[in-house]
């Protein structure tokens, strides 16, 4: 265990000097992410996905390779993967939040996304949107996802032509729906209310894992309250009022954090993703540092970004 201990540390720092280096492709690769999947959820599980694959990889490459692309071409072989393993799963086209480029492409895009999966190979569909989202050229794209630079043509040709004979309405952004909530629930937004971590660590089972994404990782309760609950605490103990609240938001159910300031704006804190077991939380998710995830998410809710300062974690 203490060899081990001590590899975490070597490894700590070799991860902390690789986020450095990709940092200015992050904010592109969660967006193509987002493309690919339809979901912000699991984009972001896409891009935590394909920042640990990039990273254990590098120690077999001996030779040079483009940043940007190889983060493309990690993504796209996990998110190909994924596909062939399951069906794909896209929320109803009402469910999409499209932030920043309402471009001609995004919402003839999004408008036949259902279509799209269905009718284009995993390959064709990735290529699209590199292509006319991204501005990969055919030689570039077929060198990411393993193809040749005819196909590329031939594919793109293809689903250009599908997007031409399926305009549809543009989609509409996903806003937050309140949901019903039971007594463990009330408790858990009461402890954030009250800034209380000692009622919120009541409902965590002895086991609990809470995944800080992109930062860190806690297994069992101990471990929790003497890291994340304190963390969390000391920093609500600095802040006005706490407002959270339960809600619904593409297809998810997720705790949202909020700060009321002293002038009465709201502003977003945290995402809070808990999974529950006979009243006990079992695992929990931290998005604080998931930085596009929680731009969009305060688009949607309509409220500013708390968080701005924390943006990519080294």
């Amino acid at each position: 265990m203490k060899d081990l201990n001590q590899l975490s540390d070597e490894i700590r720092n070799i991860e902390r000097e690789y986020k450095k280096k990709i940092e200015p492709f992050r904010t592109d690769l969660w967006r193509y992410c987002y493309r690919l999947t339809g979901s912000p959820w699991d984009a972001e599980d896409l891009v935590q996905e394909t920042l640990i694959k990039s990273l254990s990889i590098l120690a077999k490459l001996f030779q040079p390779v483009d940043t940007k692309a190889y983060l493309f071409k990690i993504a796209t072989n996990q998110w190909i993967d994924q596909n062939r393993k399951r069906k794909v799963q896209q929320l109803p086209l009402k469910e999409f939040f499209v932030e920043e480029d309402k471009s001609k492409f995004d919402y003839l895009l999004y408008e036949n996304l259902e279509l799209l999966i269905q009718e284009l190979s995993p390959i064709q569909y990735v290529s699209l949107i590199l292509a006319d989202g991204f501005g990969y050229k055919a030689k570039e794209i077929a060198s990411i996802v393993g193809s040749t630079e005819g196909a590329i043509f031939t594919g793109l040709s293809r689903s250009r032509n599908m997007l031409k004979k399926n305009n549809g309405i543009s989609p509409n952004p996903s806003h937050a729906n309140q949901i019903k909530t039971n007594e463990v629930i009330d408790t858990l937004l009461d402890g954030f209310r009250k800034k209380d971590p000692e009622l919120i660590a009541s409902l965590l089972d002895d086991h609990v894992t809470m995944d800080i994404v992109h930062s860190g990782l806690e297994i069992g309760i101990d471990e929790v309250k003497r890291n994340s609950l304190k963390d969390w605490k000391e920093i609500v103990d600095g802040q006005h009022i706490i407002e959270p609240m339960y809600i619904e938001l593409w297809g998810r159910q997720v705790l949202i954090e909020l700060e009321k300031k002293a002038n009465g704006d709201l502003y977003l804190s945290n995402v809070h993703d808990v999974e529950f077991y006979e009243d006990k939380i079992v695992n929990w998710k931290f998005y604080c540092f998931s930085y596009d995830l929680m731009k969009l998410v305060a688009n949607a809710l309509g409220v500013k970004l708390n968080a701005a300062y924390f943006y990519h974690i080294f």
